[in-house]
């Protein structure tokens, strides 16, 4: 294990988080007391996926000024949508994820910079439009997990019904579209192999969690989609060093 890799802090933090809340969600629920672990746990995940990118840039300005764009656009979107219905469609949050502004939880521009980062560094690094093309299906792959297991789980509720268990599809498309844009705002990452391998962890751990509870709440076809989707992350890693042999 390299000297980078042993400096890692939140990442051990998030991993003991992630199991602590599997069991509970997976298993059991969540306590009213441990209430405020739902949203801790996308602030977590941020920050773990900060952590391991930024390692790689040499925690440049040019990043740190990319995540505040990231955090100010994605939540002006949220709070746009909310408020009209444009562009991912009608819907209002609940209180679980936290405190909210405008409608919109504080937490979920968070969730943003977690989600976009781990696809955007799961993506290909060679090229900065196959890499926007990408990131946004990984992120449409992540939210098509995420998204109604969520508001089975009551984070938020869309309104009226849509293509996919009642999502509109305007809602994976906005997905797809912001996540290629802001995966311009950062420059190339030289891929390095332990962080990498912990990304795609970080990032089938997500979907496995999300799958999981929704073979509980009864939501069959994510459970196993959730399954075919790590699979073929585990690919997507496994081409990268395959070809560098």
């Amino acid at each position: 294990m390299s000297a980078q890799t042993n400096r890692l802090f939140i990442f051990p933090i998030f991993t003991t988080w992630y199991v602590i809340g599997f069991v509970l969600q997976v298993f059991w629920e969540v306590p009213s007391f441990l209430a405020f672990s739902q949203p801790l746990f996308l602030v977590f995940y941020a920050f773990c996926l900060v952590e391991l990118t930024i390692k790689q840039t040499n925690y440049s300005f040019r990043y740190v000024l990319a995540l505040f764009i990231v955090c100010v656009v994605t939540f002006s979107i949220e709070a746009w949508s909310v408020a009209t219905g444009y562009p991912f469609g009608s819907y209002q949050y609940s209180s679980i994820l936290g405190p909210k502004v405008l409608g919109v939880p504080i937490t979920i521009s968070l969730a943003w910079v977690g989600v976009l980062l781990n696809s955007l560094y799961v993506a290909n690094q060679k090229s900065k439009h196959m890499r926007a093309l990408e990131t946004g299906i990984w992120i449409v792959v992540l939210d098509l997990i995420l998204d109604p297991v969520a508001e089975a789980s009551m984070f938020w509720e869309w309104n009226g019904s849509g293509a996919y268990f009642g999502i509109p599809l305007s809602n994976f498309i906005t997905w797809f579209i912001i996540g290629a844009i802001l995966s311009y705002l950062f420059p190339m990452y030289p891929k390095q192999k332990t962080i990498h391998r912990k990304v795609s962890w970080v990032f089938q751990g997500m979907i496995f969690l999300f799958g999981m509870i929704g073979l509980r709440l009864g939501l069959t076809v994510i459970g196993i989609l959730s399954l075919v989707f790590i699979f073929m992350i585990e690919g997507r890693y496994q081409y990268d060093y395959r070809r560098k042999k």
